[in-house]
């Protein structure tokens, strides 16, 4: 389960693997300033791409899918937030009463508001989203923590808060990801059940756990300097 966490770094010896971390970190900006600003077909196509050299760097499709799920979370609570207003505009109170008109529920009035034309702009947002999804993963697949942090240091000073800050950052991404899966690890062996309750339980355990893995990495490199 470990494996599959967000970001997870995995070793190879594939020419992405041997690029230097620092151009990987120039190319990601770049990148994403194309998906945004050029057609979504575009991003569709590199999109599309991006699967492609997945493949064939290894990463299998758990893998892949492991790093987009954010994003597959927020496609699915848009289309929740859009049938329930769907649902309640087609609500009209009848005459000489509370109950409720179910008229405007009709399959032409979802066909409508779930119709291509006015989906078009969602999609092509999630489209680039995805796309921008993928560039990340696959740095962060392809880059140790030290290797993003040495790449970070040679574009802004090895010495630099700025450089301390983003390597902390961009390294706590997968760290928390990590200590979220070997929690549920833990309370699934342990004969506990995807709910309610586990959120409840581990969500304070991660961010106690997340604090002291922070604070214990802050201090190790105070002490180096």
């Amino acid at each position: 389960m470990v494996k599959y966490s967000l970001f997870a770094y995995k070793p190879g010896s594939s020419f992405l693997h041997k690029c230097p971390a620092w151009c990987k970190i120039l190319f990601i900006p770049l990148l994403n300033i194309l998906f945004l600003c050029l057609p979504p077909y575009f991003s569709l196509g590199l999109m599309i791409f991006q699967v492609i050299l997945a493949f064939c760097l290894g990463f299998s499709i758990r893998e892949q899918l492991s790093d987009l799920r954010p994003i597959i979370y927020y496609a699915v609570l848009l289309f929740v937030f859009q049938l329930i207003s769907w649902f309640i505009g087609g609500l009209s109170p009848m005459e000489g009463g509370m109950n409720l008109n179910l008229r405007g529920l009709s399959p032409q009035s979802f066909a409508q508001t779930f119709s291509w034309i006015a989906e078009k702009e969602t999609v092509f947002l999630l489209i680039k989203l995805f796309a921008i999804m993928q560039s990340a993963s696959l740095v962060f697949k392809t880059s140790s923590s030290l290797e993003l942090r040495e790449g970070i240091g040679k574009l802004f000073g090895y010495n630099s808060v700025f450089t301390n800050a983003i390597s902390m950052f961009l390294n706590f991404i997968p760290m928390l990801s990590k200590i979220w899966e070997e929690s549920k690890r833990a309370w699934i062996a342990r004969s506990g059940k995807a709910n309610l309750k586990m959120y409840m339980v581990l969500l304070p355990v991660l961010f106690s756990v997340g604090m002291k893995k922070a604070f214990n990495m802050a201090r190790a490199i105070s002490i180096r300097k």
